[in-house]
């Protein structure tokens, strides 16, 4: 970018010079095409190059706003030094919007921590955005710097900011710490025949929600943190994709044939009973190809289930919070079940415990599983025991990856976690040593 913008100084060569001729030569649609293939604060920037470059930036079809970055270090009782960001995002927003041309946008982001302070301004982006007939809408508005304002103080999205022109171009729409009903959703799908990709997060309006109709489009659900939902149905035929996290709430699954991947975490999964999670899998257990779960250790809960058949799984991924004195075989029940198994992956996070107990041996054989990805591993009984079980039960495994760090933790830590890395990845050589794999361990 540093060169374009140099192409107009005296000290340019006349080869550079001609090479600007020659870009300066092609129509503006294959310029605009260009520019779309660049950061929308680098397009900008090419406006001093003519008077011709100052107007074909405007026509940039992403609109992505991310301010993110600036609220690093901000305290957040630092008010004044929050507000005056706010103010500058709100310019650099809004001054782009009154500069942008175009009839149509592909892409439109926000996202910087904003409440109902600025319910106007933002009416405003989301009118601007649905005129222009926007296929990806995200509108972030969460800050996890910024606590000590409540949810209730965020920006709510009404119907009344919505009527535009139907049906609408969306074919994904992503809103985190937005409040909005279920009506205002249900409300939206049904106008945009075309999207695909549907995600909530923190929404302290979405009580109820139902999704329904043949003619549903949709294939990815997420919904997080919603801690007033109480209930969710779906009738969506095309949807192969759903991540629930939050509270216990009531989910009706009517019609989901195409269901293929499953993700249940939060309170949900940490209330659920016998009695009430393990009914709604029958319905579509056969068709899950991937199962993501985040839970914690309880054996005696666990004793409890009866899992069903999941036939077709293929991948599963359990996110468990464990303390050092349980047995993580009691997740082999699960393991058990899946008979198609290939890929398990398990991420662990630890709180400490002075219970003992003697180390437990389980047999099971599993004729399927090929790959082990286990992170967080601290070479304790727990992980060790688990990671034995395998060795011993998994007859066609190919490889096995210890990582002492969980996602959250890469890119290095302390003092401590990077001590704790290191005996760790001691006693795994340890287990490579012992239980002959040494060529299907991988330790990272």
């Amino acid at each position: 970018m540093s060169e374009v913008l140099q192409i107009t100084s005296p000290s340019v060569s006349k080869a550079q010079k001609r090479e600007y001729d020659n870009i300066n030569e092609l129509p503006d649609e294959v310029l605009i095409s260009i520019l779309a293939r660049m950061p929308m604060k680098e397009a900008a920037r090419t406006s001093v190059l003519s008077r011709r470059w100052k107007k074909l930036w405007t026509s940039h079809p992403y609109l992505v706003f991310d301010g993110s970055n600036s609220l690093r270090g901000i305290h957040y009782r630092s008010e004044q030094v929050l507000e005056s960001e706010q103010f500058k995002y709100l310019n650099w927003v809004n001054d782009v919007l009154e500069s942008h041309h175009d009839a149509a946008i592909d892409e439109f982001k926000i996202r910087f921590y904003l409440d109902q302070c600025y319910q106007s301004d933002i009416d405003d982006w989301v009118r601007f955005a649905f005129g222009k007939k926007v296929q990806r809408f995200e509108l972030d508005l969460s800050s996890s710097r910024v606590i000590s304002h409540v949810q209730d103080s965020g920006y709510e999205l009404c119907s009344h900011t919505l009527h535009f022109q139907i049906p609408l171009s969306l074919t994904s729409l992503v809103l985190k710490q937005v409040r909005v009903s279920g009506e205002v959703l249900e409300n939206l799908l049904s106008n945009s025949p075309f999207l695909e990709r549907l995600c909530i997060g923190a929404s302290t309006s979405l009580v109820h929600l139902r999704l329904a109709g043949p003619s549903l489009c949709l294939t990815y659900l997420e919904i997080t943190a919603c801690a007033r939902m109480k209930s969710l149905e779906l009738d969506a035929p095309n949807l192969l994709s759903l991540k629930y996290s939050g509270q216990n709430i009531e989910i009706r699954f009517i019609e989901v044939p195409n269901l293929a991947e499953l993700f249940i975490g939060g309170m949900f999964m940490e209330t659920c009973t016998r009695n009430y999670f393990l009914p709604l899998v029958p319905t579509f257990a056969s068709q899950l190809q991937k199962l993501v779960l985040e839970m914690r250790v309880d054996e005696r809960k666990m004793k409890l289930f009866e899992y069903p058949i999941l036939s077709q799984l293929k991948e599963l991924e359990l996110q468990v919070r464990a303390r050092d004195h349980d047995s993580l075989l009691c997740l082999t029940s699960l393991i058990n079940a899946s008979p198609s198994l290939n890929q398990l992956s398990l991420e662990l996070s630890w709180s400490k415990s002075y219970t003992r107990r003697r180390v437990m041996k389980v047999k099971r054989h599993h004729y399927n599983l090929k790959e082990v990805e286990i992170r967080g591993f601290v070479g304790g009984m727990v992980d060790s025991e688990f990671c034995i079980y395998l060795v011993e039960n998994a007859i066609m495994l190919e490889k096995m990856s210890i990582d002492p760090f969980t996602k959250n933790e890469k890119g290095g830590g302390n003092c401590f976690k990077v001590e704790r890395a290191r005996a760790a990845r001691v006693r795994a050589e340890d287990l490579r040593s012992k239980y002959g794999v040494e060529d299907k361990l991988v330790i990272l």
